[in-house]
């Protein structure tokens, strides 16, 4: 007489703990993943903000070989700091726009940028939900500071400066050898001082 063949039942689903553990695995990977992807996205914005000040050096750099001598709004004497609504008008100047034409006699492009969206990245021409006043904001929403030097030396010591955390190895502030520099506060909405350990000079945005 033959066997009668035995079929095994197969498990339709899963069970409530099975479902659990697959729900604790995944919440695991995400909480290790998190900080990783989180910095990769502050990092690519502090990039993005670095050549966005960048752009405007050049703009600068660009304005002085064509009329051999540096946009400016009100002053060209001595090293002029640039923020907020200032530093929108020097960028009505590098763009060319009407009303710039006493600088800007030819009405040339030097710099273009797209509005910002949200309040970040590009030029922000009323305040924003935070009370952040008009300017040429970062990716994270914060304004850019430009700052020139009229004086010829072609230098910039960041003394004095919003930037004057960022120091050589001997402890001064830097001395930049360009005519202007930029930058932002950056993702912790604050320059970069050195005085506590959780300072990050790399959190700033800068053309430096």
């Amino acid at each position: 007489m033959k066997n009668p063949t035995h079929i095994s039942k197969s498990k339709n689903g899963f069970s409530l703990i099975e479902l659990l553990v697959v729900i604790v695995i995944i919440a695991s990977l995400a909480a290790i993943s998190y900080g990783p992807i989180m910095n990769t996205i502050k990092d690519s914005r502090i990039q993005a903000g670095n050549k966005l000040a960048n752009d405007l050096i050049f703009a600068v750099e660009q304005f002085e070989q064509k009329y051999d001598y540096l946009p400016y709004v009100e002053t060209n004497d001595g090293v002029v700091i640039y923020e907020d609504d200032t530093l929108l008008d020097l960028i009505t100047i590098l763009m060319g726009e009407e009303g710039s034409s006493d600088i800007n006699p030819n009405n040339l492009e030097f710099f273009n940028y797209q509005e910002a969206e949200n309040g970040v990245d590009g030029i922000a021409y009323e305040p924003s939900s935070r009370g952040m006043p008009p300017g040429l904001r970062d990716p994270f929403g914060q304004n850019i500071t430009l700052i020139i030097d009229y004086t010829g030396d072609n230098k910039i010591d960041l003394a004095n400066t919003p930037f004057s955390g960022h120091t050589d190895n001997n402890g001064k502030p830097l001395v930049i050898r360009r005519v202007a520099v930029a930058g932002s506060e950056g993702p912790n909405e604050k320059f970069y001082e050195g005085t506590t350990d959780k300072d990050d000079p790399n959190d700033d945005v800068t053309s430096f």
